[in-house]
């Protein structure tokens, strides 16, 4: 249940896409660019972007600029004397500055970059709404634009650089991709189009200089690559077929035998490559038409290939970038600081870019879930290998993974003895606390079957805590950055979990905790279960099963019906769970004291049944 790439999408809805992993690798380099965690709003996930107040003020006027200088009167006006620029220019760069220093390779960069497109675009929308004229001068701004866009990010760069070289390269590290900033500037479409339906591509080849082909010349080529595939498809070509089933695999047989399909499978790259091999067939075609045979005689063929490829290739990627832009939500300061305000109230992440960057809300309400194993001092200071542990420890973790993963725990970290786990920092639901106590009740199950099978001895204790937690980026190397949570919340979490380890004799039965206890006739084990949650007379907690805080129960009683009874140990909760087919009871065992903690905390221990 892990987050989907914002670059991926199902071919169903794409126009030239297969939206598969390989083809986004294959665009835009492999690791895919960067982008930092979004948010979930209205059942979606987005990118919460706010620009300095001042900056769309700034672009609107450097982009009429610009129109005046492309188009004269039919803009409005006359040229421009470069003071919008300037303005611009300069506030523009301090913000790249400031982006640059406060990104940890999480992204915020590509981010930037991507709402600073869309900010261009929407201008150039709402211009166009006011002027016709606007929507063929606009075609003509990329050569201002990538070079203006160019030098800025260079300069910035080289600023960043040059101020501290080895922390910049500390910072940016090896694996650094820069490919979707390179497409943003340089392909010529996303200044201009808010998305790939848009584009028109009569007017974007007629005004456009990027690509020196003409919209007569483009679309002869396209329709006999078409047709081509439409033919080869028709008759069952195997080749293709299976670069189809290869490379289009959301595509189904119905699909392909449509227009928008087969317009899918000649755009595939592997496919357009099969194609123009084939210089008997698809190059005859080509060298028939008397538009391509024309252009051929005027320039050398493999360059006319080489610009329709590199046009190919731009359309893809801007439709690539185009889906993840799409999530990006600009949030204007000054017109909507009430709906501004209640987001932030919300606790909804928020990426500022101003004179200083940074994420509003970084801290966000997670789950955090510990798995502790008990007994790993003994066995490792026992008559035990190093090898023969690490192989009972993979027998243990392996089989915990999948249980982790299939409620959408996050492992934020392996700790030798135990796993710590996370739900909720990458995007929050309110079902995480449960999603946690699923996931401890299989982990338990699952432990208790390896020891039946005498493939372990290890016993666990699990703990799962609610609350605040800050999300912080430590970069380990060149190529590693360890994304993890900190803050007293996390410390809790593993209180809650190893605040006493009770010594494993497999020998002797389960000892008893002197003292009474509160509300637990029976403090041993689970009487469900038989998983162990105790809390004795001085506050010592002493857990091998499940145990949760107060805040992860309230989170629980929130938002599940649980039924209040009277059990054979007291007073419990239970809720009947449909995904695990299981009664799951809820205890309180008592209030736990941990050190450098001033209050008591409240443990409650979780048990199941069939």
């Amino acid at each position: 249940m892990g987050q989907a790439s914002p670059f991926l999408k199902d071919i169903a809805s794409t126009r030239f896409l297969a939206g598969t992993e390989a083809e986004a690798e294959a665009l835009l380099g492999t690791p895919l660019p960067p982008l930092p965690p979004p948010e979930v709003e209205g059942g979606k996930n987005v990118f919460l972007v706010r620009f300095h107040p001042h900056l769309r003020t700034l672009l609107m006027r450097f982009l009429q600029a610009l129109l005046r200088d492309v188009g004269g009167e039919a803009a409005g006006g006359r040229g421009s004397e470069g003071k919008e620029q300037a303005e611009y220019e300069a506030a523009l760069a301090r913000i790249l500055c400031s982006v640059r220093v406060a990104d940890r390779r999480l992204g915020l960069l590509n981010l930037c970059w991507l709402a600073l497109s869309r900010d261009v675009a929407e201008c150039l929308r709402e211009l166009e709404l006011k002027n016709p004229a606007v929507r063929k001068l606009k075609y003509s701004l990329h050569p201002l634009l990538s070079p203006f866009f160019r030098r800025l990010e260079q300069a910035a760069r080289k600023d960043f650089e040059r101020s501290d070289p080895a922390r910049a390269g500390f910072l940016s590290g090896a694996a650094d991709n820069p490919s979707l900033i390179e497409a943003v500037i340089e392909d010529g479409f996303a200044f201009s189009e808010l998305s790939i339906a848009d584009l028109d591509f009569n007017q974007f080849l007629a005004a456009n200089k990027r690509y020196r082909l003409g919209a007569d010349v483009f679309f002869e080529i396209y329709t006999v690559l078409l047709r081509e595939t439409e033919r080869r498809l028709r008759e069952g070509d195997r080749s293709l077929l299976a670069r189809v089933g290869r490379h289009l695999p959301g595509l189904t047989k119905e699909q392909y035998q449509t227009q928008v399909g087969i317009a899918k499978v000649m755009m595939c790259s592997e496919v357009m490559t099969y194609l123009f091999a084939d210089a008997w067939q698809t190059g005859t075609k080509l060298m028939a038409s008397p538009r391509v045979k024309a252009e051929a005689e005027r320039r050398k063929p493999g360059e006319i290939m080489d610009v329709f490829l590199s046009l190919v290739g731009g359309v893809k990627r801007f439709e690539l970038l185009a889906n993840a832009r799409d999530r990006v939500v600009l949030l204007q300061a000054w017109s909507e600081q009430r709906d501004l305000d209640e987001r932030v109230a919300r606790g909804l992440r928020l990426y500022e870019f101003g004179e200083s960057a940074q994420v509003v809300n970084n801290a966000v309400n997670a789950t955090v879930l510990f798995l502790d194993l008990r007994g790993f001092t003994q066995t490792s200071e026992g008559q035990i290998s190093e090898r023969d542990l690490t192989r009972e420890l993979y027998e243990v973790f392996d089989a915990c993974i999948p249980h982790i993963q299939r409620f959408g725990g996050t492992v934020d970290k392996f700790l030798g003895d135990g796993i710590m786990v996370t739900y909720g920092t990458s995007h929050a639901d309110l079902l995480d606390p449960l999603n946690a106590v699923r996931t401890a009740i299989l982990c338990q199950e699952t432990l208790q079957a390896l020891r039946n099978q005498g493939k372990t001895y290890f016993k666990m204790g699990v703990a799962i805590h609610h609350g605040r937690v800050y999300l912080a980026h430590f970069i380990g190397d060149d190529d590693k950055v360890h994304a993890t949570v900190i803050g007293r919340n996390v410390n809790l979490a593993g209180r809650l979990s190893s605040a006493s380890k009770k010594p494993i004799d497999e020998d002797e039965p389960i000892i008893e905790i002197e003292g009474p206890l509160l509300d637990d006739p029976d403090p041993a084990s689970d009487p469900i279960s038989g998983f162990a949650v105790t809390v004795d007379s001085s506050g010592t907690l002493l857990n091998e099963g499940i145990a949760i805080s107060r805040d992860a129960l309230v989170q629980l009683e929130a938002h599940l019906p649980l039924v209040h009874r009277d059990g054979e140990s007291g007073l419990c909760m239970e809720y009947f769970d449909d995904q695990l087919g299981r009664r799951i009871v809820i205890r309180y065992a008592g209030d736990a004291k941990f050190k450098g903690v001033r209050s008591s905390f409240p443990v409650y221990s979780v048990s199941f049944e069939d």
